[in-house]
């Protein structure tokens, strides 16, 4: 029987990206990214943060341009750490997010936010129907 991991969030980043090196040269980011929702039944805001690794060329283009409140698109995998606390003795696990990519959505994709100051693209509207649209970065 196949089985299908896959994930894809989008979301505003909690923290600047960590970037770092491993012995191997290879670049790992690590991200936290917040996901809000509105629950329908009693339009509640909710909201859940996830952590992901991203690795490579991904991983350092990523950090290069996304900051603290960016708003990023990640695709990929879950996976599960787990580890033996050394305190409590017990086993403890959590679940994340293995990227396979991940795009910075700027500014002429992300929804205005009210700053009270008017950001670049913040004064563009959507387009008519029939109108040209920018290309999606997907």
């Amino acid at each position: 029987m196949p089985y299908l991991n896959s994930v894809t969030i989008m979301g505003h980043l909690v923290t600047d990206p960590d970037l770092r090196h491993l012995a191997s040269g290879d670049a790992v980011a690590s991200l936290r990214i917040a996901v809000n929702y509105t629950r329908a039944d009693d339009k509640t805001r909710k909201g859940e943060v996830f952590d992901c690794d991203l690795w490579g060329g991904w991983a350092t283009n990523l950090t290069r341009t996304a900051k603290k409140g960016s708003l990023v698109v990640v695709d990929g995998r879950l996976a599960e750490d787990r580890w033996v606390d050394a305190k409590t003795n017990q086993t403890r696990s959590r679940v994340k997010i293995v990227a396979r990519r991940a795009f910075h959505v700027v500014a002429q994709y992300a929804e205005p936010r009210d700053t009270g100051e008017q950001g670049p693209g913040e004064a563009q509207t959507a387009p008519e129907p029939g109108e040209a649209r920018a290309p999606s970065p997907f």
